[in-house]
Formats: C-alpha cells, structure tokens, sequence
C-alpha cells in the first residue's frame, strides 16, 4: 500500500464497525459523516462495506468464513498502520 492515511481517516478506519453496527453515539456517527462528505476515500470504503454487509445479509445463511474475517481485519490493519506522507 503506498496511500498513506490522515490521523482523521485512521480515527474513522478505527470505528467504522461501530459506526456501521450503530454503536456511536450521534456526535461521533455526525463527525464520521461529515469527514465522508470531504473525504471520498473514507465515503468509498464506507459504502463499500454497507454494500458487502447487504449482499452477505442478503444472501447469507453461513457465517463469514474465518478466512475472510482475519484477511479483511488485516487489510483495515495495514491502512491503520501505513505511514503518512
């Protein structure tokens, strides 16, 4: 990954599973949208989990293999962790 990411998207990287379970009170769920609305990467990959999450609902009746859960883990690691430039 050569993209390095901000403080602010870090902080919205790190609570995006609460914010997509509605786990966040209002004022944290109302700084993630409005960093969304300047930051189209963040918005992409935020609508890119709403999107997955929706087709796994949708046609899911097995659980998200282990696999797929510790790689998707890994890949919001590594974005947490990349350098900023």
């Amino acid at each position: 990954m050569t993209d390095a990411v901000s403080p602010e998207c870090a902080a919205v990287l790190g609570g995006i599973s609460a914010y997509l379970d509605g786990e966040l009170e209002t004022t944290e769920c109302d700084a993630i949208e409005r960093h969304c609305q300047a930051c189209s990467s963040c918005a992409a990959v935020i609508q890119g989990l709403r999107d997955t999450i929706g087709l796994c609902r949708g046609v899911a009746v097995a659980p998200i293999p282990e696999s797929v859960r510790v790689k998707a883990q890994a890949s919001i690691n590594a974005l947490l962790k990349s350098p900023r430039t």
